[in-house]
């Protein structure tokens, strides 16, 4: 191992280095200047969006499966999808630095989340035709999308004027 492959090391500059009698000559030790840490450089998301895009993934494919046996269209699960899939991937665009990216992924994420509260409440009318309960745990998410949504669009015509 020759000196080459050895990291280079920085000197530090400490009080008893200094002439006497400078700022800091009381006998600490207190190095004057301190190594900055390297700055955050992207990280490729966090727990938290990957979680969101493998939720979306495995929601997604429990609608499949189930259409394929059979079962019928699970409105609130596609819902589902169809918010947490677009959003952890804007997410994650953002965490690995791909600003760009993840600023043409927020207009999807938006449109749909506004996708996912029309298939509950088609899922909702549907049921209702057919005769069967409401589910209110579904219905509460419903109109509370749909407040969310109205508010949000209110305030991007606020902004704009």
């Amino acid at each position: 191992m020759s000196a080459r492959d050895l990291p280079e090391r920085t000197s530090v500059t400490t009080s008893s280095d200094a002439t006497p009698g400078a700022a800091g000559a009381s006998g600490a030790d207190e190095p004057t200047s301190r190594p900055q840490p390297p700055a955050p450089g992207p990280t490729g998301g966090s727990a938290v969006d990957w979680a969101l895009l493998v939720c979306g993934s495995l929601l997604l494919l429990g609608v499949v499966v189930d259409v394929v046996e059979g079962e019928g269209l699970a409105w609130v699960t596609l819902a589902w999808t169809l918010i947490l899939m677009p959003e952890g991937v804007r997410r994650i665009f953002a965490g690995r630095g791909h600003t760009r990216r993840a600023e043409l992924m927020g207009p999807v994420a938006g449109f749909c989340t506004a996708a996912a509260t029309a298939i509950c409440w088609a899922g909702l009318a549907y049921d209702w035709s057919r005769g069967n309960g409401t589910s209110w745990l579904v219905l509460i998410g419903t109109v509370l999308l749909t407040v969310g949504g109205v508010a949000w669009l209110i305030r991007r015509l606020l902004e704009r004027r």
